[in-house]
């Protein structure tokens, strides 16, 4: 069993921010009855060890999409939530090696010391969990807080993100953030068109009556146990709206990921205020069904 255990921050009554390398976010829910672990990283260190170190309470692993940043440490789980959606589209387990470059390349990224060896505190599966459905308005209910989840497909089809009841936070997972990633196209298994995207965010955040702040899992967009700013999903549905009118403003960004394997140097994005922004595939715009 590795030792290692990430930093974490108590950021609201019984509701931890677990860091990974200043840059991946895995959030823990206490309640009376039950706990919940929403994500598990890139799998750095003991996260198993971690939870049980904060709570002793019995727990539900919920993971918002299949991407290897999120579901890098599920193999320390017998079980874990997921929306069918995603499975089968993305390696499960995740190769470690790619787990091992993108630590790599965050680290090198933020210029700090980091107290893990990728090739110790990194490691394969100790065994693959089973995949329990995660569906629309699954509700989990912890003993006097419950934590309700919905799919927001754009960035994978399973995309899911959560209402936490207790504190008023929508956890977005990577639905939205500050670089929110919309590169599939048509033919793609896994494609979601930046228009159904765009109108899948629009359902969330007509939702607003339901929590007061957003959160999403990387926080190298907002301090650590602090909230995405107000502007960020709301600038994101006017661009996808904007995308699909031909009337956006498009520019090519670096690419944060450029020196991940098949990785392209630059982005092709839009942005309405120059600090947000929706990366996309140019033709992957439209839906393919006009009804969406």
């Amino acid at each position: 069993m590795r030792t290692k255990k990430m930093p974490w921050f108590e950021f609201a009554p019984n509701t931890y921010e677990i860091d990974e390398f200043d840059c991946v976010s895995v959030f823990l829910f206490v309640g009376t009855e039950r706990a919940l672990l929403l994500d598990t990283g890139t799998g750095v260190g003991d996260i198993r060890g971690l939870v049980e170190d904060l709570t002793d309470k019995p727990y539900d692993v919920v993971l918002t999409h299949a991407h290897m940043d999120h579901v890098g440490g599920a193999g320390w789980f017998d079980e874990v939530y997921m929306n069918q959606k995603d499975c089968g589209l993305y390696p499960f387990p995740p190769a470690l090696e790619q787990r091992r470059s993108y630590a790599q390349m965050i680290s090198r990224r933020e210029h700090k010391y980091y107290a893990y060896h990728v090739e110790e505190d990194i490691c394969e599966w100790p065994k693959t969990p089973v995949i329990k459905p995660l569906t629309d308005g699954q509700v989990f209910d912890l003993g006097g807080r419950t934590l309700t989840f919905y799919e927001c497909a754009g960035h994978t089809p399973g995309e899911m993100v959560a209402i936490d009841d207790q504190n008023r936070i929508l956890f977005c997972g990577d639905a939205c953030n500050n670089h929110l990633i919309f590169r599939t196209a048509p033919g793609d298994a896994n494609f979601v068109s930046t228009e159904e995207a765009g109108k899948n965010l629009e359902r969330i955040w007509n939702m607003r009556d339901r929590y007061d702040v957003m959160m999403n899992s990387h926080h190298d967009y907002r301090a650590v146990g602090g909230p995405l700013s107000p502007t960020v999903m709301p600038n994101a549905i006017q661009c996808c709206k904007d995308l699909v009118a031909g009337t956006a403003n498009i520019m090519e960004l670096e690419n944060p990921m450029k020196k991940m394997p098949g990785q392209e140097p630059t982005m092709t994005a839009a942005s309405l205020d120059g600090i947000s922004w929706v990366l996309f595939n140019p033709d992957g715009i439209r839906s393919l069904n006009p009804e969406k």
